[in-house]
């Protein structure tokens, strides 16, 4: 699941948008009062994305913490705010938060803030996505969409993937993911060293590469088959003797 730290000063606003983001079935973290409370959990967590309010009462306000996370923290946020004066917008987006949000919103709102907001990151990662829009990939994870939410998934766990016509199926170390996508475009986006080619239906990931025969690589505990080009390539990538 993406993972959500709440910042509002307003406890009845904060369990509130809390219930929303539960109810679309993202993780929320947890949820801060103020500028302190922020850093403490940002100490201890890493949320993927950060619902900021601009007005906290406290010695420093939203945008003041929006400055931190920037410089040390480097998470993105959504800045919600009932405000609209010219003073706080321009300070506000001076901090080039992901996206806002006008107190009150709704739900749909929320979601679709949220969305928006991933979108937004994968392509400033250089990604693209499937023309589906079924996955985002942003740094190391993947970001899986399923109805009305994004279900995360660490790059690194994944073993292999393979083809099966317009859908991949991704093998994890923990489940299996379905995706609309080719197998060439999603190599492309995946941009690492970790994945290799070994059929035109497959590809794994190097690191739980545990044997290699002349038909079959073994990724974990399962045999993957790789044809003798990518055989021949494989070898001289792993500098085998």
């Amino acid at each position: 699941m993406v993972k959500i730290l709440i910042v509002e000063d307003e406890l009845i606003i904060a369990e509130d948008v809390k219930n929303m983001l539960i109810h679309m079935e993202y993780d929320v973290i947890d949820v801060a009062m103020d500028y302190d409370e922020a850093i403490t959990i940002l100490e201890d967590k890493k949320p993927d994305l950060i619902l900021l309010d601009v007005n906290l009462n406290s010695h420093k306000d939203g945008i003041d913490l929006a400055e931190l996370i920037n410089e040390k923290y480097k998470i993105p946020f959504i800045f919600t705010t009932s405000y609209s004066d010219s003073l706080t917008l321009n300070r506000a987006k001076n901090t080039h938060p992901i996206n806002y949000l006008v107190k009150p919103f709704k739900k749909e709102q929320l979601f679709s803030t949220i969305e928006m907001a991933l979108y937004s990151l994968s392509q400033e990662n250089g990604a693209t996505t499937s023309a589906e829009n079924d996955a985002l990939i942003i740094k190391d994870a993947l970001f899986i969409k399923d109805k009305f939410k994004y279900t995360k998934l660490n790059i690194s766990d994944i073993l292999w993937i393979k083809s099966d016509g317009n859908y991949l199926e991704i093998q994890t170390t923990k489940k299996e993911e379905l995706i609309r996508a080719t197998l060439t475009n999603f190599i492309e986006r995946l941009n690492s060293d970790l994945f290799f080619r070994t059929h035109k239906s497959y590809i794994v990931n190097l690191d739980y590469l545990s044997k290699i025969e002349t038909n079959y690589v073994t990724i974990a505990a399962s045999k993957i088959p790789i044809t003798k080009n990518y055989y021949d390539e494989l070898v001289k990538k792993l500098n085998v003797v």
